[in-house]
């Protein structure tokens, strides 16, 4: 099993980077975003602008990987769930792979309209690529192209504005900040988004969850504060317990605000598997890079994360069997200390899940 945290500390990914800050890549605001999605949607004529904002919109890929896409890169595997096929340049082995993202309908409808549109332009080229334009010859639409002309031009097209009446400078790699983004808000852990990325390092990764802290401690607040809450760890008891005093006799409104106070006052810094509460302000963790945070009362989980931990569960035990076959008793040892503090987790949530659903 791959330790994606070793040598890193939470600290180290989530703590500004001097050397990128002026890089950091922003998200679009939402009423923004929103703006966007509705025009390229609803009004966009162009076929090449309105597929190529469609796919990074709902896929977070780069510009130059989406101008690559060729005829016949939308899939579906054997349980029905569609997929597209797209060269990927930076990966963790450092050559170009082709790498499965799933997409939704939005995607899979824009790219067959993109694939009749061209099709006259294939044909005559003898190219595979679906953005063609026919500018001196019949080309793929290069990225500079797109950067500098038909996304300044479609924010004019439609007049989308920022908070300050001005038009809204638009850059291509800010759609893939927004969609990591919206992944972490919907509690995606990020090993996973490692992997839709192909991601070098999860230095990477945290490159494009160029979040505010207060949105960070705001979506973990309210994964781990809520009232209706499930969580899991050393301290979720002594937590629990102490919110359910706060909470008693409030109002919804009440509530927000001792949530809002409380996570004013603590720190959430995103595991693969669910948050450390240690506030680094204080200094260097005592356990440092060595700790089993499974086993720490920093730790604490959330029923959001339940497949990954079951995963986990699933490929200690299989890890255990086999050692246990093998008769490599220190080797099982050391898996089993992580066994006797995983699978404790994984019960407790599955408990308070089907609490849930009984109710």
């Amino acid at each position: 099993m791959t330790n994606i945290f070793k040598g890193i500390t939470s600290h180290d990914l989530w703590k500004p980077q001097k050397d990128m800050k002026k890089s950091r890549t922003k998200p679009i605001p939402e009423d923004v975003f929103n703006k966007i999605l509705y025009h390229v949607i609803h009004d966009e004529k162009d076929v090449l602008t309105k597929a190529g904002i469609i796919i990074q919109s709902q896929t977070g890929l780069r510009i130059n990987e989406v101008l690559s896409i060729c005829e016949g890169c939308v899939k579906t595997t054997s349980d029905g769930y569609d997929y597209m096929e797209v060269e990927l340049s930076k990966t963790e082995k450092g050559d170009p792979i082709i790498h499965k993202v799933f997409v939704n309908g939005l995607v899979k409808n824009v790219v067959e309209e993109l694939t009749l549109y061209t099709a006259e332009l294939r044909e005559k080229s003898g190219l595979k690529e679906l953005f063609l334009i026919h500018n001196r010859g019949i080309n793929v639409l290069k990225t500079h192209t797109w950067g500098i002309c038909r996304l300044p031009h479609f924010i004019e097209r439609w007049d989308i504005r920022d908070s300050k009446g001005e038009l809204y400078p638009l850059k291509s790699h800010q759609f893939r900040a927004t969609f990591v983004r919206e992944l972490v808000k919907r509690k995606v852990p990020i090993a996973m988004i490692m992997e839709q990325y192909s991601h070098v390092s999860i230095e990477m990764t945290s490159h494009y969850l160029s979040l505010q802290a207060e949105e960070v401690r705001d979506i973990y607040s309210e994964m781990i504060l809520s009232p209706n809450s499930k969580i899991a760890g050393i301290r979720a008891k002594e937590i629990k317990g102490k919110l359910n005093n706060l909470f008693n006799g409030k109002t919804e409104g009440q509530i927000d605000n001792v949530i809002d106070d409380l996570a004013s006052t603590m720190s959430f810094n995103p595991l693969p598997t669910g948050v450390c509460l240690y506030d680094f302000r204080r200094g260097n963790c005592t356990d440092g890079d060595g700790c089993f945070f499974y086993n720490c009362p920093n730790y604490i989980t959330e029923v959001q994360f339940l497949p990954i931990l079951k995963s986990e569960l699933d490929l200690l035990e299989r890890e255990m069997a086999r050692l246990k076959a093998l008769d490599r008793e220190r080797e099982w040892q050391r898996q089993f200390i992580k066994y006797k503090h995983l699978k404790p987790l994984v019960e407790s949530l599955e408990v308070q899940l089907n609490e849930k659903e009984s109710v």
